[in-house]
């Protein structure tokens, strides 16, 4: 279906018995220069917030304490060692999620849902003293809700964030 079918069908009224504005769909649609800064942007956050330094895991339960890491990890050379694996690609000899030799979860004695996203293959431009240069950027981002047990041997319940 394409938009201006879209269009005639919320002009009639056989979808709902409540009317819509006239100009429902100029304010529903975002043109593609719209959505590629707001990407832009939201990739600009993530990546930002990676140069601020690791974002460790952020229990929502505050009084619980944190959770042991997972065993292993990757070697990020020259930034150091992080109990983390890629989802998918990561640098050369580095273990994944999907070859079977990585953990999604971060926490190790995790019982609960973990949910991955990765998303990769996003291009910006910076002005820097050798001229312009494409830049790229990735975004690996996860989250886990569930039931752990802490660095003190103690069962919790949270929800943590990796980003």
């Amino acid at each position: 279906m394409n938009i201006k079918a879209i269009e005639e069908w919320v002009k009639t009224d056989q979808h709902f018995h409540w009317q819509t504005h006239a100009h429902f769909m100029e304010r529903a649609s975002i043109s593609r220069r719209e959505l590629l800064k707001r990407g832009l942007a939201t990739g600009a956050v993530a990546f930002g917030s990676a140069l601020a330094g690791p974002v460790g895991l952020q229990s929502a339960v505050p009084s619980g304490g944190p959770p042991n890491p997972v065993p292993g990890g990757t070697d990020l050379a020259p930034f150091g060692f992080f109990h983390f694996y890629f989802p998918t690609v990561g640098p050369p000899g580095a273990q994944t999620i999907a070859s079977g030799q990585g953990d999604p979860s971060l926490i190790t004695d995790f019982n609960g849902t973990v949910g991955v996203f990765e998303c990769a293959g996003g291009t910006g431009t910076a002005t820097t003293e050798s001229g312009i240069e494409t830049q790229y950027w990735a975004a690996d981002v996860r989250f886990m809700n569930g039931e752990y047990i802490d660095v003190h041997g103690r069962h919790r319940q949270g929800t943590f964030t990796f980003i």
